[in-house]
């Protein structure tokens, strides 16, 4: 017989959730569904929810799922740097990057930040492919906006570039930019409010990279 809490003058209702309650502790679970490296596969999208899993693709593979559950706790400690940002665009594609509005010659804009994807591949061949369409690059801002910086805004830039030394010798000066080296400028960063903006919140520009003023 089932040890009861219930006072004494327990209601009949009161009594038979408790029986179902206790029905429920009976239920026996797996010792491993907790790890996202052995959870069984058709529980990973709770698994994922339990750990707030900001993003989740049912057309993802097995260890793309595990991979994302695993890494959730950490990319929730990092949220709000450019280490979230990076984790985040390393499951689109290893090739995109980011420069810095401090790491462009001039420098560019304070509070923003290119995303860099490259049209060609590893390899060198022709560009296009899924790096071209417009659902990717609408995928990416939506992702990036949930972990960036809140003062941070972006740009995505898809880039085609000659796989040159030249190129590579720039695309390494930028990796080992040091902000050490540089004076401190103002802030001369606009007033984000007044420009027209996307749903995710990021500023409109034209084909010249100049944001769009909303005011009349």
């Amino acid at each position: 017989m089932m040890n009861s809490l219930l006072p004494p003058n327990a209601t009949p209702l009161e009594r038979a959730l408790e029986a179902v309650g206790a029905r429920i502790v009976d239920i026996s679970a797996p010792a491993d569904i907790d790890d996202p490296l052995t959870c069984p596969a058709e529980l990973l999208p709770w698994l994922a929810w339990g750990l707030s899993v900001d993003t989740w693709d049912a057309d993802w593979s097995e260890a793309d799922k595990r991979a994302a559950v695993a890494g959730s706790i950490e990319l929730h400690r990092r949220k709000g740097t450019r280490a979230s940002v990076e984790i985040v665009l390393a499951r689109f594609d290893q090739l995109i990057g980011i420069i810095e509005w401090h790491e462009t010659a001039p420098r560019g804009v304070p509070h923003t930040f290119d995303v860099v994807i490259p049209m060609v591949t590893a390899d060198g061949l022709a560009p296009g492919g899924r790096r071209a369409s417009a659902a990717f690059v609408d995928a990416i801002i939506r992702e990036v906006s949930r972990v960036k910086p809140l003062r941070e805004h972006m740009r995505v830039v898809q880039q085609i570039a000659l796989r040159t030394r030249i190129a590579i010798a720039v695309a390494a000066r930028v990796a080992t930019f040091d902000r050490s080296q540089h004076e401190l400028v103002s802030d001369t960063s606009p007033i984000w409010a007044t420009l027209l903006q996307t749903e995710d919140g990021e500023p409109l520009s034209d084909d010249a990279g100049e944001f769009l003023d909303a005011t009349p």
